[in-house]
């Protein structure tokens, strides 16, 4: 199945071997038996995760798109079936039972990821752990820490820190019921609420202006036309090129005598800009991964063009900026606070380009005449209203119970639901390979724009306990629901039956997330660990420094924002007025991010090829070279894998082809 026929009816040639005519007019897709396998895998790859990325730092697929864990167990699960329906026609799962799985293994993916629940759970326990007397911290930050939202028992909060324990203890289990539960909740009703919103949105991007989504493209290529890639000499020719260069890599890093294939900083320009002002781009650096240039292969050109372009641009900005020699304004020119605006500035696009649908939605949920049919929709609209607005007040409620005001609440949930939908537009529209934002999240804005000095202890505080869902925005559930709903109306599914695997997901992910994540750091502990200790630590060393040194607004910062926002708009409207204008705004809002400073040359490599297989071969072409590009990908994210479990599992550090 390739890109052109993802808005089509599911064909003939798109199910596998065995698989009857009949089966087109009863599609099997969300079964019970195919979301028992994704429940029984979920906590296999919830502890995959955990090792790799948490504890030995050797693999990072929640901060991609596309996460590799995911499709490489996709791909055996598809190699098996393929065998199974050769032998058992009957028995073989079915295209759209295999993406079930694979929706519902990503869906519980983004909450053991680098940017969730990685981060909250040592952020539990790491104020109280570590206090002492230089810092002050029980003076100056524990008072407006609710300590009901934590960890109290010295034994858990130990333990965690510092491994060797044992998880499977009354004791332990019972420090940690209190707060898991009041977290818990506020989780599943903050992915609900961003659900919701993606049902308003569902019919206007999938069925209207039938968005291509390319993110899930390899994966329906998997499940839909796994034979006939295997068949493909193109694809074993990328497949091998990647496994290639990843096997010898891993083996130079176990025994670093063997001979490398230089990947991961294959070029820095820290070794030739030494001096003012090329000094200020010092850090610029060329990796050459394969499975991103197969990514960015299926970007649309504007964007792939618009990424590099723009990430460059930003370049020439920190290049003129030290020749001025602007001093007294830290930070300029601002770039994570400009593409903060350009995120803000692509929801508030959305809005306005799905205004009369969401007009019509306004005029069903109240009764009135002119109302959009909802019939097909996962949830009524009026359902989905309530339940967002339901959950809104809850996280609200949440918020003020851990000692913030409702007001500055309300900004705060509202700037987050602004910056998902833009995640789940640039997702389901262009497919960019990254998308993280570091360190940008509502509250930096807000404090941007009033000063920490007006900013009351409680907010603040609750500002940090937040931190967890807010420090990157690299795994992200809106865009992973979405992509659901659109596999749901590719393989004719109800989106509703979509929606409860998504809900099961939740659940089932949930609980393994923490089974994984507690028992590995009660094992191992998160004092060292970049991901633990490290990430933890940000969200209350920043909180630290907003209580013991209050801060006026920073003006420059909120103006760049605002500028960025504009800026933004700008490059939207023309892209609508104009069909020759080729800088896209999602270029702009991700070209600062730490994603593309390590994407950026393979995206050019991406656009290059694309560009001359179009210019000189059409089409026609373009499909063509296609599998070459998917065996790019795959043969990474296979051979990378196995690396990656046999380093989380030998506890043994090794090869990580990503990160």
């Amino acid at each position: 199945m390739t890109v052109e026929h993802a808005g089509k009816p599911p064909a003939q040639e798109d199910l596998p071997t065995g698989t009857v005519q009949g089966d087109l007019k009863a599609p099997r897709v969300v079964t019970l038996r195919a979301m028992a396998i994704a429940c029984a895998l979920m906590p296999i790859l919830s502890m995959w995760v955990v090792q790799a990325e948490l504890i030995w730092y050797t693999g990072h697929s929640t901060a991609i798109s596309l996460f590799f864990h995911v499709t490489f167990v996709l791909f055996l699960l598809a190699l098996v079936n393929l065998a199974i329906g050769r032998r058992w026609p009957t028995a073989a799962l079915q295209p759209g039972e295999l993406l079930t799985i694979y929706v519902m293994l990503s869906v519980a993916g983004t909450l053991c990821s680098h940017d969730l629940l990685q981060i909250m759970i040592p952020m539990l326990t790491y104020p109280t752990y570590n206090a002492n007397p230089q810092n002050r911290w029980d003076t100056i930050m524990l008072p407006f820490l609710k300590p009901w939202a934590m960890v109290s028992d010295k034994a858990a909060i130990s333990g965690l820190a510092v491994g060797n324990g044992w998880l499977y203890n009354s004791t332990i289990l019972a420090a940690w019921v209190k707060p898991l539960a009041f977290w818990s909740a506020f989780l599943l009703a903050l992915m609900a609420a961003l659900f919701c919103i993606n049902v308003f949105f569902r019919q206007p991007w999938t069925e209207k202006e039938r968005l291509s989504f390319p993110i899930i493209q390899i994966p329906l290529l998997i499940c839909t036309s796994l034979g006939e890639l295997l068949r493909s000499r193109l694809f074993w020719i990328g497949f091998g090129v990647t496994a290639a260069i990843d096997t010898l890599n891993g083996f130079n890093t176990l025994y670093p005598t063997f001979p490398k294939v230089p990947i991961v900083k294959a070029f820095e320009f820290r070794e030739y800009f030494v001096e003012r002002p090329w000094n200020a781009i010092a850090g610029t650096e060329i990796n050459l991964y394969p499975f991103v240039i197969g990514l960015a292969y299926f970007l649309p050109t504007d964007l792939a063009f618009s990424c590099w372009f723009f990430f460059l641009l930003f370049k020439v900005q920190q290049v003129l900026s030290a020749v001025v020699g602007v001093r007294e304004l830290p930070g300029f020119p601002f770039p994570d606070e400009q593409a903060a605006g350009g995120y803000l500035a692509l929801g508030v696009l959305e809005l306005w380009l799905a205004r009369r649908h969401l007009a019509a939605a306004g005029r069903t949920i109240f009764g009135m005449a002119g109302g959009a049919d909802d019939a097909a929709e996962p949830i009524r609209y009026r359902t989905a209203f309530i339940c967002l607005l339901a959950c809104t007040i809850f996280l609200i409620g949440c918020g003020v119970a851990l000692g913030a005001s409702p007001g500055m609440m309300l900004v705060f949930f509202l700037l987050f639901y602004l910056y998902s939908i833009a995640i789940a537009r640039m997702r389901a529209e262009l497919g960019p390979p990254a998308h993280d934002l570091h360190l940008i999240g509502p509250e930096t804005l807000i404090n941007n724009a009033i000063g920490t000095r007006n900013v009351s202890s409680g907010n603040l505080a609750t500002f940090s306990f937040f931190f967890w869902f807010n420090r990157a925005y690299r795994a992200h559930f809106s865009a992973h629901s979405m992509e659901a709903l659109k596999i749901a109306q590719l393989r004719r599914a109800t989106a509703r039956s979509m929606m409860w695997a998504t809900a099961l997901a939740l659940v089932v992910g949930l609980v393994s997330a923490y089974w994984a994540l507690l028992h590995a750091l009660y094992v191992h502990g998160y004092s060292g660990r970049p991901a633990g200790q490290a990430f933890a630590s940000q969200g209350w060393q920043r909180l630290e420094g907003w209580l013991s040194f209050p801060q006026k607004a920073r003006v420059a910062a909120t103006v760049a924002t605002v500028a960025g926002a504009v800026f933004t708009f700008f490059l939207g409207s023309m892209r609508t007025s104009f069909t020759w204008w080729v800088w896209h705004p999602v270029g702009y809002a991700t070209a600062t991010s730490w994603s593309m400073g390590k994407l950026w040359a393979c995206i050019f490599l991406a656009w290059l090829a694309k560009a001359i297989i179009t210019r000189y071969g059409g089409a026609t072409t373009y499909r063509q070279a296609m599998p070459f590009f998917v065996g790019l990908v795959l043969g990474e994210f296979v051979v990378g894998s196995i690396w990656g479990i046999w380093g989380a599992f030998t506890s043994t550090p090794v090869y990580h082809f990503w990160g």
